[in-house]
């Protein structure tokens, strides 16, 4: 008997609500190639200026041309626009080009007037604001915690692991160490219309770019949604260089496929997207070391699902991930977010009707229960009082020739402690 099936995805469900986290892709290095050391310097093939190129090519060489400057400092912006507030998520850092390195302050702003729903696809909460450090060494992606510990996700890791953290590991990115930003974007853009000369020499560019190649600057949760559409919708690229044809800032306008979005029940009362991507100081920066006094992590080592902690175990999800695939397990005091109060299996047949959303709502239901009969000592400590979430993913199966389906899952009951 045939049998089809679906996966969903990890979802953090507060009675009802959830979020998910995206598929997971792997990455190349700068010059296309896979697990090899990338070169230094990239010059155009053709040994032309960048001015000089054919005008589709002019971009792409450009992004050559900016690596060859060997480092760069930058500034990466994302502005999700609401009725009540921009949410802002801001990147800076030290870039190294030739050693493929990069050292990054992220910051997300989000004002309490922002929709909660919105918010929640960005795995934030209205009023959030967040402060994280990373660094990047070629493949491999590091996160400072908040108790000063790196955890270094290597790309040297178990296939397993990989699939688990693809998405984080694209912050190790291709056209520039960091990556997510519109450097993805404008190094595969093909100009139809010819630059307009700035004051300066350089030139100013206005490219329309397709959805699916805009997306690489957004975060792969909002990406994701665009894979596979049909959609023609087009991005509104500006890119600015300089006389020697370097990138010095890109913007982009997402807000024509905000539809697209809002179509799949994603960023619901945003009303603009905006990206910005700023760089200066070409050549001479340097990638701040790792400080010698700060203990670096294996993330593989000292990681764990949350179905493989035991009801009434702490967790925390200070991570660098930004969801739950995986969590450090810790001690229930200080250094803990959540607590476990039960572990909930779903494998349910059904004829005659498509099961999608019934492993949500049944594991809600069988929580609840849960809730309600475990330990005060594992779940009054929960923010807010008395509340619960829910997160796990459901598979579904279709028989090719009957008409059962099944639903299966693994779903983690908690409590948050702060």
């Amino acid at each position: 008997m045939g049998r089809e099936e679906r996966h969903g995805t990890l979802r953090e469900i507060p009675y009802g609500g959830r979020h998910a986290a995206a598929a997971a892709r792997g990455r190349r290095l700068p010059d296309g190639r896979h697990g090899e050391e990338p070169a230094a310097k990239a010059a155009p093939p053709t040994g032309k200026p960048v001015f000089e190129e054919r005008l589709d090519d002019q971009l792409a060489a450009a992004s050559r041309a900016t690596a060859a400057t060997g480092s760069a400092r930058f500034t990466a912006t994302l502005a999700y626009g609401s009725a009540g507030g921009t949410a802002v998520e801001r990147v800076t850092g030290v870039l190294d080009y030739a050693r493929d390195t990069a050292r990054v302050e992220r910051s997300v702003d989000v004002p309490r007037g922002f929709p909660g729903a919105a918010a929640a696809d960005l795995g934030r909460e209205p009023g959030d604001r967040a402060r994280q450090v990373y660094a990047v060494e070629r493949n491999d992606v590091s996160y400072r915690t908040s108790r000063g510990t790196w955890l270094r996700y290597a790309a040297s890791g178990s296939m397993e692991f990989a699939d688990s953290v693809g998405t984080f590991m694209e912050y190790a990115g291709e056209a520039a160490p960091w990556g997510r930003t519109l450097a993805e974007v404008v190094r595969h853009a093909n100009p139809e219309r010819q630059p307009v000369p700035t004051p300066d020499g350089g030139r100013r560019y206005e490219v329309d770019v397709h959805v699916r190649g805009a997306a690489e600057a957004l975060p792969h949760s909002l990406a994701y949604a665009f894979v596979g559409t049909k959609a023609a919708d087009e991005v509104p690229l500006t890119v600015v260089l300089d006389e020697d044809g370097r990138l010095l800032r890109a913007e982009a306008d997402y807000g024509a496929v905000l539809g697209t979005l809002r179509g799949q029940g994603i960023l619901r009362g945003v009303t603009s997207l905006r990206a910005e991507y700023v760089l200066t100081g070409h050549g001479g920066q340097k990638v701040p070391p790792v400080p010698a006094g700060e203990p670096v992590e294996d993330a593989e080592r000292v990681t764990v699902t949350l179905p493989a902690l035991k009801a009434g175990a702490c967790a925390s999800h200070d991570t660098g991930l930004g969801h739950l695939s995986l969590v450090r397990p810790v001690p229930c005091g200080k250094d803990a977010d959540l607590r476990v109060f039960g572990q909930e299996r779903i494998d349910e047949t059904f004829e005659g009707r498509d099961p999608s959303g019934v492993g949500d709502r049944l594991a809600s239901e069988r929580c609840e229960k849960a809730h309600r009969k475990a330990p005060a000592a594992w779940t009054s400590g929960g923010r807010p009082s008395g509340r619960y979430w829910v997160a796990g993913n459901e598979s579904l199966a279709f028989t090719y020739d009957g008409p059962e389906a099944t639903v299966t899952g693994d779903f983690t009951c908690y409590v948050r402690l702060r």
